[in-house]
């Protein structure tokens, strides 16, 4: 959908729908819940609702672990909508009655019971199903439906079970999916009826909020789950030899492992990108705009081999690699590179870190080489196999210690040599002579200064397909370490880029100050926290906020509050509605900080998501009150509005 000319400061609430909560809801946030938050967005003056992935998860509970690009989730189907349902009343309610109240989401209770009873409409209604013109024609012009509901059919007759672990059908072809689709055309038909219901019922939403003037936000994950239909059925488009993650920073030493393939950005090349263009057409049917999870990938992906568990020893893709005759050009001999990649050790140095279990350690794990010292076995020559390795963990503890202690990470292409990311602190570099220290520090610093170019020249085309591909806004979540040519290609393309209020810091100062909101780009979103980050409210009790630092940026009056209350969650909000970014969308749980009425006992509970962490933590928070009780809160409708108001008055 397109989004429109903006020719004022706007303002919105971010809110996945599994949040959502109203009398109608059937255990979980749905479409049609988004309609009625639509109404307290309007009545609040606010522009824009911006939500978190909505497409098929099957049985798992986070958005971002998708069966696919492009299919919608059907748990968020408001099922009595669905013509059929009539019969199933007394079920309804039951299921309403049981977790509507609830203060978490139940996901895979609700989205189990809910498949039932979408299951008995189906049965009941099979026979005008199939003889349906609109769905027939809905199908035909939706290419990724077969594959997709092919696979989900498989799933289930696999006791949901990833495809790799399959007996058969483990790499189709498109004949064989044409095959399946005619066996199983009873299956397949149902998992087609599903998303054409999903798609009816939610642009039926969408149209209704574009007439009332609020716009939807989507969110576009830049990566796919490796247990998906497009993965399984189009695996050319996918590099199953590594895994996505991130490098290690303030927050991780060991860096993130995500666990989902990188693209073959070669061979999507070479068909017109129509995988991605295909994804976003099919979002612009729902969206007014959308904001891409984790931009910097388009630009370079940090990738991690397929048998390393933490994400320490990746490297960025792509990069220009060191080669063996770069080190051998300027003095550093041939097997001082092979040193460096795979460290040799004496019997001292091991014995400091395995003490009294030395002897037994070194028959297990290593090799003797000459003169007395041990390299590391091959078979232990990765994470998973030292993680898998049949002994105590500090011995597994203290060999990880033993694999990391290099200058190189693992190559697959010997010519190529890719700097390990704690490269400068690896305990193999200070036994060189002090000559060779300092050439290797000028070779791997070099090669840093050079990647930045051809990033650049990598981020734009990619960015650039899918700017020029749609109508709506797009937006950047271009958090990290940021390299120079990010920000440089999203204003030439006109994205919008990310500030998440307590992060927007000049790091390299001393202090880290804060950037005043006043400073932030005019294209960009400014907010006060994400679904990956505590609450405005549990923010404050974090042990390391400055909270005076922050509340003097701020020009906070003194006394310095000791919690988020009504009062000092204006003043933040004010701040930021006041400052530069053409865009603020905080979550709704700061704007419900305006009010007294929703603080909870424990603020962390309120998060969305903890990184790093699973349980029924993440992805299940609730809003505390329904939309129509929300809707009567007048006081805390009038603060937003006043916000709002006084922040379209300015001159864009």
């Amino acid at each position: 959908m397109q989004y429109g000319k903006i020719s004022k400061f706007q303002a919105g609430v971010a809110v996945p729908v599994f949040s959502l909560r109203s009398e109608q809801s059937e255990g979980i946030g749905d479409f049609y819940d988004l309609l009625e938050f639509g109404v307290w967005v309007k009545d609040c003056g606010l522009d824009l609702i911006q939500i978190l992935p909505i497409n098929d998860t099957g049985e798992e509970s986070s958005p971002y672990s998708a069966r696919t690009a492009f299919a919608l989730h059907p748990v968020y189907l408001r099922v009595s909508e669905i013509d059929g349902a009539e019969v199933l009343q007394k079920e309804l309610k039951a299921l309403q009655k049981k977790y509507n109240s609830t203060e978490k989401v139940s996901f895979l209770e609700v989205v189990r019971a809910k498949r039932e009873l979408l299951h008995k409409i189906f049965v009941t209604k099979q026979n005008s199903i199939k003889k349906s013109r609109k769905l027939q024609n809905w199908m035909a012009k939706n290419s990724w439906l077969k594959a997709y509901a092919v696979y989900c059919t498989l799933k289930e007759q696999n006791q949901q079970a990833s495809w790799r672990q399959w007996p058969e059908y483990q790499d189709p072809s498109p004949e064989l999916i044409e095959e399946l689709w005619e066996k199983f055309a009873n299956e397949v038909l149902f998992h087609s009826w599903l998303q054409y219901q999903c798609e009816l019922q939610l642009e039926k939403v969408v149209k209704k909020l574009d007439r009332s003037g609020v716009k939807l936000k989507g969110d576009i994950p830049i990566l796919i789950n490796e247990d998906s239909a497009d993965l399984w059925s189009e695996r050319q488009y996918f590099d199953l030899s590594n895994k996505a993650g991130a490098p290690p920073d303030m927050f991780s030493y060991t860096g993130q492992n995500w666990g989902f393939p990188t693209y073959r950005w070669d061979v999507l090349a070479q068909h017109s990108y129509s995988w991605w263009r295909n994804r976003l057409l099919q979002a612009a049917k729902f969206y007014h705009s959308y904001r891409i999870d984790h931009v910097l990938g388009f630009f370079r992906i940090w990738t991690v081999p397929a048998n390393e568990i933490t994400g320490l020893l990746g490297k960025f893709n792509p990069a220009i690699a060191l080669t063996e005759q770069d080190f051998v050009n300027r003095g550093v001999p041939a097997s001082t590179l092979h040193y460096l990649t795979h460290p040799n050790y004496g019997w001292d140095w091991l014995h400091e870190l395995f003490g009294e279990k030395t002897t037994k350690v070194i028959e297990k794990y290593f090799t003797e080489i000459e003169y007395g010292r041990f390299e590391l076995k091959n078979e232990f020559y990765s994470e998973q196999a030292i993680v898998n390795a049949d002994d105590s963990q500090d011995v597994r503890d203290a060999l990880l210690k033993v694999y990391w202690n290099r200058l190189f990470i693992p190559s697959s292409t010997p010519e190529h040599m890719w700097p390990f990311w704690y490269w400068y602190d690896a305990p193999v570099l200070k036994t060189l002579p002090e000559h060779e220290q300092e050439i290797v520090a000028e070779l791997f610093t070099h090669n840093e200064s050079i990647q930045d170019s051809h990033w650049e020249e990598m981020g734009y085309t990619l960015l650039k397909v899918l700017v020029d591909e749609t109508d709506m806004l797009v937006c950047a979540e271009d958090l990290g370490t940021i390299p120079p040519s990010v920000p440089v290609v999203l204003d030439k393309l006109e994205i919008l880029s990310l500030r998440i209020e307590r992060w927007a810091r000049d790091w390299e100062q001393n202090g880290q100050p804060y950037y005043d909101a006043q400073e932030y780009p005019r294209l960009s979103v400014a907010t006060t926290s994400s679904h990956d980050t505590s609450t405005l409210e549990g923010w404050w009790h974090e042990k390391d906020l400055d909270r005076k630092m922050y509340w003097e940026h701020i020009k906070g009056k003194k006394p310095l509050p000791n919690k988020i209350n009504a009062k000092s969650a204006l003043h933040i909000l004010s701040n930021l509605m006041a400052g530069n970014s053409l865009l603020v969308i905080p979550a709704l749980q700061d704007w419900l900080a305006l009010s007294g009425k929703y603080t909870s006992v424990d603020p962390e509970s309120d998060r969305i998501n903890i990184p790093g962490t699973v349980g029924p933590h993440n992805w299940t928070w609730r809003m505390p009150t329904t939309i129509a009780s929300l809707r009567k809160n007048k006081s805390l409708q009038k603060l937003i509005t006043e916000l709002v108001q006084k922040r379209q008055g300015r001159k864009l």
